[in-house]
């Protein structure tokens, strides 16, 4: 979720007027320098909201990202951690 807003996957809620733009410059630049700089670096994209184009090459307009991490399941394993015992974990809910 950004700031005040969630998003439901519409494309608009990424790119449209609410954007930030200067911060998804930012990463397209800082990207683009890291791979030119060193070519064997690998970047990673923490994304909660499934961020369009996150892992796209800078060139073809994407944030330049090599992996996403979806913050889905960390959240889930924190949540499990906190609130259950050992004993009381679902193998279903897992996997």
């Amino acid at each position: 979720h950004g700031i005040g807003k969630g998003y439901t996957g519409g494309y608009h809620e990424y790119f449209g007027g609410d954007a930030d733009i200067e911060s998804h410059i930012y990463l397209m630049l800082a990207n683009d320098l890291i791979h030119t700089l060193v070519p064997s670096a690998v970047t990673i994209g923490e994304d909660v909201s499934g961020m369009p184009t996150l892992c796209r090459p800078v060139e073809d307009g994407g944030f330049g990202f090599d992996y996403r991490l979806a913050m889905a399941i960390p959240d889930m394993w924190i949540t499990l951690l906190k609130e259950s015992t050992d004993n009381a974990w679902g193998m279903g809910h897992i996997v």
